[in-house]
């Protein structure tokens, strides 16, 4: 277990220096760092390591700005059960380890550069005994560089460089090169290159454009420790969660190329490549003109939210109980197949409330994944990325006990039938002034529309069918491009280096259609939406059990000595 915890201590330090940015803010902002090692530049497996941390103003001490940085979960997810929820009090080193991620650090963070410091100094001596060599510093050192905020250019265009120089502090001869890689309204994305201080290496970066506030960065950074033949290499992802990053998505490039290379094939074949006769690829769009999208919810509150249930379970080795969320049509007694509806919700607020509603005391939640689905037969529990929140790392299991609901408020997308218009062949839109069509071929043709912001909250969306010169429905074959079509590279040279989220999040949305018979125009759909609040409770599961199940419940799950509710 010592390892592990040393591994999780350094992954929990090294989002510090750079952090000014953050004392702006009105409360804390929710970060997650992907941090992955290998010993040189071989195709070695890495260590990889995820943080969710919190980082938020304490003071301006007139000498820089002190921050504090609070690490809420840390997960080694290439060692099963070594995360920051298996650590236990019964052991020492884990005590110790609690107490620094429940305190959190101190950032002084001054113009020439930063220094951290662990706000329970005597717990990190404790873990600092049993970790001498300099690891934890120098990933503590590297992950920093993610987090600095960028000094630009009064007018910023692409192609203008930026040279930052440290001349004290962690690397005082560290000297960092930008360029201005592409800018829009809002943000700003650099390509960065690094030497000197023992170090080499790329990446590229994210900024605000108004306050230069990093918002993602991936970098790729080589260093030879002192006696070691070989570099080591660290791949780091750092990304606001505000930006709502698809992190399943992004943290795993099989499953990121296999989209690419699914979507890229089925464009590369017909009925998209050429034109075929094949019935078999073509068939009428399945919704009636008029009628909402199987997806789009509308008006009325969702079967999904009637079944929502929460429970709690043992771990083997570890008193500390995990919390699963989930819904399941059994618990309002749909017991057939599962329930193919689905509810999305934009969370604002998470508690834990006791029987008589209150909320618990020493269960305060802190939001991390600000956009939740659930689907009937669905889990999640804390100990995955994709749990929404995280409590105090010293809760006790007594509390967690006594949670009889979880509550969710936020905000729910309502969609409704807005108009159709017929756009005949070469034409364009005139109702949707940001949608466009590509008039491909005669027997081609793609519906282009903006990415929405996750700030917004009414906008519009479009279908498109196509249909002869008499108006009718012509089958088609349609496939959606929502996100960039680049593979994921290796990291290894600037031009293999992943697309940030917010570059392959924020291409626009393609609707690639193909027909056997000319197109003669688009019967566009569209639709309107806006958010409205809502609220989620999930019920304890036991409450929705008969007693023999909630038996069984209790027996392989339940706390000693719980009782049902």
């Amino acid at each position: 277990m010592m390892w592990w915890r040393g591994v999780m201590t350094g992954a929990c330090l090294w989002m510090l220096a750079g952090l000014a940015q953050a004392a702006g803010d009105a409360g804390a902002r929710v970060v997650f760092i992907a941090h992955a090692v290998t010993r040189d530049v071989s195709t070695a497996l890495p260590l990889r390591q995820w943080t969710y941390a919190t980082v938020s103003s304490s003071a301006d001490t007139g000498d820089g700005l002190q921050l504090r940085l609070r690490p809420v979960w840390a997960r080694a997810p290439d060692m099963p059960g070594i995360d920051s929820l298996s650590l236990d009090d019964r052991h020492a080193e884990d005590r110790a380890m609690r107490a620094v991620l429940a305190s959190g650090f101190d950032v002084q963070a001054r113009p020439d550069g930063a220094v951290v410091r662990p706000v329970d100094a005597k717990a990190w001596q404790t873990l600092a005994a049993s970790q001498p060599d300099e690891r934890l510093l120098v990933s503590t050192r590297l992950a920093a560089l993610a987090l600095r905020p960028v000094m630009l250019p009064t007018a910023p265009q692409a192609g203008h460089a930026i040279v930052r120089h440290d001349r004290t502090g962690d690397f005082a001869a560290l000297e960092t090169r930008m360029q201005v890689r592409t800018i829009d309204h809002a943000i700003a994305v650099l390509d960065l290159e690094f030497s000197g201080a023992g170090l080499r290496g790329h990446g590229r970066q994210a900024v605000r454009l108004h306050d230069g506030q990093p918002l993602e960065a991936r970098l790729y950074l080589e260093r030879t420790p002192a006696g070691a033949d070989a570099p080591q290499v660290h791949r780091l992802h750092v990304v606001d969660m505000a930006t709502e990053p698809t992190l399943d998505l992004e943290l795993d490039p099989g499953q990121a190329q296999a989209y690419v290379e699914s979507v890229e094939a089925t464009l590369a074949n017909p009925p998209f490549s050429a034109r075929t006769d094949d019935p078999a690829l073509f068939k009428l769009h399945p919704t009636p003109e008029g009628a909402l999208e199987p997806w789009m919810p509308a008006g009325q509150v969702p079967a999904t939210d009637a079944m929502l249930v929460f429970g709690l379970k043992r771990q083997p080795h570890n008193p500390r109980l995990i919390i699963t969320i989930g819904a399941d049509g059994r618990a309002i007694g749909k017991a057939g197949p599962a329930l193919s509806e689905f509810s999305t919700l934009r969370v604002r607020d998470v508690a834990l409330l006791d029987h008589a509603g209150r909320p618990l005391t020493g269960a305060e939640a802190t939001l991390v994944q600000p956009t939740v689905s659930m689907q009937d037969r669905q889990r999640v529990d804390e100990t995955q990325l994709m749990f929404p929140f995280h409590l105090p790392h010293d809760v006790a299991a007594e509390t967690l006990v006594a949670a009889h609901t979880i509550r969710m408020t936020g905000d729910g997308n309502v969609y409704r039938w807005d108009r159709a218009e017929t756009v005949a062949r070469t034409a364009q839109t005139m109702h949707a002034g940001d949608t466009r069509i590509e008039w491909t071929s005669p027997h081609r043709a793609a519906l282009i529309q903006p990415y929405s912001q996750p700030a917004d909250r009414q906008g519009r969306w479009t279908t498109a069918v196509p249909v002869d010169a008499a108006g009718r429905e012509i089958p088609s074959a349609l496939v959606m491009v929502w996100r960039s079509l680049d593979i994921p590279g290796d990291w290894r040279t600037p031009a293999a280096i992943p697309a940030l989220v917010l570059e392959a999040g924020r291409v626009p949305h393609r609707l690639e259609i193909a027909t056997a018979e000319p197109i003669a125009g688009l019967r566009l759909r569209h639709y309107r939406w806006h958010t409205e609040p809502r609220t989620w409770t999930f019920h304890d599961v036991r409450s929705r059990m008969n007693d023999a199940d909630r038996a069984t419940y209790e027996r392989e799950f339940g706390p000693s000595g719980a009782t049902a509710r």
